[in-house]
């Protein structure tokens, strides 16, 4: 009975073989290999990919010991698809968290706040991170970011920050990784401060004469229209008038009193012009500080970039 069961069953297997890859064996996923994916992507700038794989890293591994390196190379993607606000509410994530990524969340932060314009917001994620840390290296740092910030608000003509520039950066450590850096922008800043520039109350004072405070701010074409716009039109109404036609000369004296003020007007704008475009002229050279990841996410490295 047996052996007849046994035939059975195999002229059963013989006429329905078993499917096809039924016996192929399984691949196994670790985690080092779904991170290290991840990282390939992160290192060939395919950053949307990257956020997938790093959520999918944590969602099949949520024991791992880099969730945390995880979690923050995905908002360093967003702020690299320079989705600033998603990434800013990411890194504010990970410094409530207190791992060991927060420290540099704060500076992402604070960059993704500069690059949405809102360098207040960023000012006071830096203050913030200089009053919970005593690391002397990271002070120098967030010493650096400020005075950075503060050379950009000096670009947009903020009052008073070039001064607050000159302040963070005189508190850097003489001998600290960012001394040097520290020297030349202070020295970006003095040539700044000393950059030429044009009295406004001089330039309207001379505008008494049309076209004077004009040429006092050298603009020279425009102070020569300024100078035959009023005079014609002086002109003009001196004739009316002496023609008798007194309401001619009326209007056209209205028109002029515009002309005139607007000469005055337009001669101390262009003296705040001045100063404003000396100023930027110097800044546009500065130095920046910008924090990097490393791709291999080994660590972090800090980068000096030039404007020209």
């Amino acid at each position: 009975m047996r052996l007849w069961f046994s035939c059975f069953l195999s002229g059963l297997f013989l006429i329905f073989p078993a499917p096809e890859g039924s016996c192929e064996e399984k691949i196994t996923i670790t985690s080092e290999m779904q991170y290290d994916y991840a990282q390939t992507l992160f290192r060939n700038k395919d950053y949307d990919a990257a956020r997938v794989e790093y959520k999918r890293f944590i969602h099949f591994f949520p024991e791992s010991g880099r969730l945390a390196e995880a979690k923050f190379n995905i908002a360093v993607c967003l702020f690299e698809q320079k989705k600033y606000m998603e990434a800013a509410r990411d890194f504010n994530e990970i410094i409530l968290e207190e791992g060991p990524y927060a420290g540099e969340a704060y500076f992402y932060q604070a960059r993704a706040f500069i690059n949405l314009g809102n360098t207040g917001y960023a000012e006071i994620v830096l203050q913030n991170y200089l009053k919970l840390t005593d690391d002397l290296k990271t002070k120098d740092r967030i010493y650096a970011e400020l005075a950075r910030l503060h050379l950009l608000q000096a670009k947009a003509f903020k009052p008073d920050s070039l001064a607050l520039a000159k302040e963070y950066l005189s508190k850097i450590s003489p001998s600290g990784t960012h001394a040097h850096e520290a020297e030349k922008n202070m020295d970006l800043i003095l040539e700044a401060e000393k950059a030429p520039r044009k009295n406004p109350g001089a330039a309207g004072f001379f505008s008494i004469i049309p076209g004077g405070g004009f040429l006092y701010c050298e603009r020279y074409q425009d102070a020569l229209v300024t100078f035959l716009l009023n005079a014609g039109l002086m002109l003009a109404a001196y004739e009316a008038y002496e023609n008798d036609n007194k309401a001619l000369a009326g209007v056209i004296g209205f028109v002029e009193t515009g002309f005139y003020m607007g000469n005055i007007y337009g001669a101390v704008s262009s003296a705040h012009k001045y100063n404003q475009a000396g100023v930027l002229k110097v800044l546009n050279r500065d130095m920046a500080l910008a924090p990097k990841i490393d791709p291999g996410g080994r660590g972090f490295a800090v980068t000096l970039d030039f404007d020209f």
